[in-house]
């Protein structure tokens, strides 16, 4: 494809838009349709800091790529001791000014503030906020904002001089205040009632507010939300999904303390016919509220993605508190789309439902079902599957190991474990691998892992590994591949299973398979997930 047509350069900028900058680059080799073509795709974004932002618009217009444009992503951070307070607010005034006598067609607008996380000098607040208002005066045409890496006290300063700029921007239809706190929630309430016609996605986080929920239900638009972390309640999640639930495509939820039943339940394909991305990490529901969610009257037409794990209450009992093998079922019958599935603290589920969600899903790419919970607290399991007590606790050295511990040392020790990250969420936290399943450039080649004992609780790596699995432990088997595996393009499979030959010549009938991960493999198996996939990277606890 040499790019000469119209159609051919219409496909090689759609191809360079997904492609990094090194590999742009050499791209610029191949002929000088290319190379155009690569130019201008790198000159899509400008990356600088504010004060030197004239230089860099000079640079474009010189080369001709003015109206090539799309993004800026700007430094507004105060450069200590390089100018006096007057030469930097004129320096700052000219670069607003020359941005918007250049008429580029800047559409999308990301500031970056170093000092998002620490505490600001006045000097740097001020002039901030004054980059901030001078560049939202320049650019009233924008449609995606991006403010995660500024400080809250950027945005919801003292003084609301730069609100009113903030309020021109009547086009917005991305915006996201990712990293900041609740001081920030005011302007994030106001630019959503000053762009509720326009607004698509808001990516407002631990900002978002009963009161900015209300003011979305009179966004005709809208369709996409971030609210992770965030304070909403039942009522105002409700007066969302009943207003705009018909055009609702995105709804991420994920540790929502003040959620519970009584929303979470109403969530169905009635109320959300189009959903396709469900995140409901860390909620506090129960299986009755799962059963809500997904039974055999309800279907998900559109569900894409979906990641459960409930946030299990310290007084109520496990077995009512997680999903089950009916739960697995019913999403494997009435979610046909599903691509990326997650769930964790699944406590009742075994081989049967394992295996209706393998043997008809046939889109799906990731798959992530942990037995394991990630509250130490609720550490008895059902009958025939307590862990032994020496995986639980220990002894510190130099105390006999019949010493007594005191009951407020339990319990300080009960706090720390239940303030450290749980193996399953440091598994949820491995890095989605691009869906096309092709072998990325530079992609090392296999290697396993077998990570030492642990005592932690909960902990898919006991300390009693000798003959495998410990006793009692509920793990998958190969008896839950027995249906087959319907989706042949796995790039990652991270199952609470013990790994043997039955499963690694199933596993061999998939096209690809980037990221293996389980609690033990054989190592038969080994070897033969190994001829097959050169290329995967196996993340298992113990190599039996």
């Amino acid at each position: 494809m040499d790019g000469t047509s119209p159609a051919a350069a219409a496909v090689i900028e759609r191809v360079l838009s997904y492609l990094d900058s090194k590999t742009a680059a050499t791209c610029k080799t191949l002929n000088r349709p290319w190379y155009a073509l690569a130019t201008i795709q790198s000159a899509r974004n400008i990356d600088c800091h504010i004060l030197q932002l004239p230089l860099r618009i000079a640079h474009y217009r010189r080369k001709g790529l003015l109206r090539s444009a799309r993004g800026l992503t700007i430094d507004v951070s105060f450069v200590e001791g390089y100018l006096s307070p007057a030469a930097y607010e004129r320096r700052i005034r000219d670069a607003a000014g020359l941005l918007q006598d250049s008429h580029m067609p800047v559409c999308h607008l990301k500031l970056h503030a170093p000092g998002a996380h620490s505490a600001l000098t006045n000097d740097e607040i001020h002039y901030g906020t004054m980059a901030l208002g001078h560049l939202m005066r320049a650019l009233p045409g924008l449609t995606s904002l991006d403010l995660s890496d500024c400080p809250a006290l950027l945005l919801a300063p003292p003084s609301d001089v730069h609100l009113a700029s903030l309020r021109q921007l009547r086009q917005l239809s991305w915006l996201s205040l990712g990293s900041n706190d609740m001081t920030s929630a005011t302007v994030l309430r106001r630019m959503v009632a000053a762009n509720a016609r326009t607004l698509v996605k808001l990516n407002g986080k631990g900002d978002v507010t009963d009161q900015t929920l209300r003011l979305l239900c009179a966004a005709p638009n809208f369709q996409q939300l971030d609210a992770s972390g965030s304070s909403i309640s039942d009522d105002g999640l409700l007066a969302l999904v009943r207003s705009r639930g018909s055009s609702l495509r995105e709804l991420t939820l994920s540790d929502c303390a003040r959620l519970t039943r009584q929303s979470i339940a109403q969530l169905t394909p009635k109320l959300l016919p189009r959903l396709g991305s469900l995140d409901l990490y860390n909620v506090l529901v129960t299986t009755d509220t799962y059963q809500c969610l997904f039974n055999a009257q309800t279907s998900w037409p559109y569900l894409r993605d979906l990641k459960l794990k409930a946030a299990i209450p310290r007084a109520s009992p496990r077995q009512d508190s997680l999903a089950n093998d009916d739960i697995l079922e019913a999403i494997g019958r009435n979610c046909p789309r599903l691509v990326s599935l997650k769930l964790f603290g699944c406590h009742g589920t075994t081989d049967s439902g394992l295996s209706a969600v393998l043997g008809n899903l046939g889109y799906l790419r990731e798959l992530v079902v942990m037995h394991q919970p990630t509250d130490p607290l609720d550490q008895e399991d059902d009958a025939g599957s307590a862990v032994a007590q020496s995986t639980v606790t220990h002894t510190p050295s130099g105390s006999s190991s019949g010493a007594n511990v005191s009951t407020a040392a339990a319990a300080a020790e009960n706090d720390l474990l239940s303030s450290l990250p749980s193996i399953s969420d440091i598994w949820a936290s491995i890095p989605a691998l691009p869906s096309n399943g092709l072998p990325q450039h530079g992609a090392n080649t296999h290697h396993s892992v077998q990570s030492p004992p642990s005592t932690a609780p909960n902990s898919p790596c006991p300390a009693d590994t000798a003959g495998g699995a410990t006793s009692g432990q509920r793990v998958f088997t190969s008896g839950a591949l027995r249906n087959g595996v319907r989706s042949q393009r796995f790039n990652l499979l991270n199952l609470d299973m013990t790994y043997d030959s039955v499963c690694a010549e199933h596993l061999a009938k998939l096209s690809h398979l980037h990221t293996l991960c389980g609690r033990m493999i054989t190592r038969h198996a080994k070897s033969l997930i190994e001829n097959q996939f050169p290329k995967c990277k196996m993340m298992v606890w113990n190599i039996d």
